[in-house]
């Protein structure tokens, strides 16, 4: 059983799973970081995940479907978890990722200011800062 709440003090929803409690920018966060990174999973790791993540499977449904104990199954997710931090950790993809995507829709931000009509001087720093913003993302890349 799922139920999503909103937390007036946090601003966030929240998934409430079976009595815990699941962040949805948790899954977010993971989703990311298996998309990145799952790849470097064992499979079974990757199954669980996905189990776990992306089709709802309580723990007592994957140790059932895996013959091994509820906390055996919590343990297993918390070390794929722990390998998919790791990683980011090591290589900070997914940052880079969220990084370059905040950029581009500043530049986007830019762009819709544009006044082709009337490209007067206020129209020219506009381009300069979309120019600036190009270039720091050909920097990075």
């Amino acid at each position: 059983m799922c139920t999503i709440q909103y937390c007036k003090v946090s601003r966030l929803y929240n998934i409430v799973l079976q009595g815990g409690l699941l962040k949805l920018e948790d899954i977010f966060e993971i989703g990311l970081l298996m998309d990145f990174y799952g790849q470097l999973l064992t499979e079974s790791q990757m199954s669980v995940m996905e189990m776990y993540y992306n089709e709802d499977w309580s723990l007592s449904e994957i140790a059932e479907n895996l013959n091994i104990s509820r906390q055996g199954a919590h343990d297993f997710i918390k070390r794929a978890k722990a390998m998919l931090l790791e990683y980011e950790n090591k290589l900070h993809l997914v940052q880079r990722f969220v990084n370059n995507k905040e950029r581009i829709n500043s530049l986007l931000e830019y762009m819709a200011a544009l006044d082709y009509d009337d490209m007067g001087s206020g129209n020219a720093t506009v381009c300069r800062q979309v120019e600036d913003g190009l270039m720091n993302l050909i920097k990075d890349a």
